[in-house]
């Protein structure tokens, strides 16, 4: 074999040997390439899910919020009315002591202070303008400062039965808020109630 000969084969099989290496390089470029795209598409894939997973998670918080501020505001606004209303009936009940009405109320409260000490005796405290409309026996003294109404008191000075009327509002104030919330109020919650009855029920049929 001469030296071309001899030449010619190394350069064959050095041809060989790189054409082998370039393949199984550019194989494993390829496999590299394509798994760094599938983890590229993974990657893209999970943020996706989370970016819409946290968007999801803020319009249901902002929907929630939303819905406590309006249930909010719409109490406050319901105190408010019912605030309203109870000033209403304070105003009723200072105008009162001037009606036609006022001194048989008055002797009525005298007579249920009466049953509450449980005494034939008493000293009731009035307005100096509701003396006169006084009946009966009793002490009277017209010491009392107040809308109206009267402090029925033991003779000796013991026991008092508080019948202002500053006194009965505050032990009635409670159950009268309640009543008024009730009147003004209970009808329309009734009605919203039976609204999301309905809303459901129309729901429940698209989905048939």
């Amino acid at each position: 074999m001469g030296l071309e000969q001899l030449t010619a084969t190394i350069l064959d099989e050095a041809k060989k040997e790189s054409a082998s290496a370039v393949s199984a390089a550019d194989a494993e470029r390829r496999k590299m390439l394509g798994e760094a795209k599938a983890a590229a598409e993974k990657a893209r894939m999970e943020a996706e899910a989370k970016t819409a997973e946290f968007v999801e998670s803020q319009r249901r918080e902002r929907i929630a919020w939303a819905r406590i501020e309006a249930k909010r505001a719409i109490n406050e606004a319901r105190e408010s009315v019912v605030d309203g209303a109870i000033e209403d009936v304070f105003a009723e009940m200072r105008a009162f002591p001037k009606s036609r009405e006022y001194p048989k109320f008055l002797n009525a409260l005298v007579a249920h202070g009466m049953e509450e000490l449980g005494s034939p005796k008493a000293v009731v405290h009035v307005r100096k303008e509701d003396r006169k409309h006084l009946n009966g026996k009793n002490s009277v003294k017209d010491d009392l400062d107040e809308w109206g109404g009267c402090i029925v008191e033991s003779a000796d000075g013991s026991v008092r039965v508080d019948l202002t009327f500053s006194a009965l509002l505050d032990q009635k104030r409670e159950l009268l808020r309640k009543m008024l919330y009730e009147a003004l109020f209970r009808q329309d919650e009734g009605a919203n109630e039976k609204g999301k009855v309905k809303k459901r029920s129309k729901g429940a049929e698209g989905k048939d």
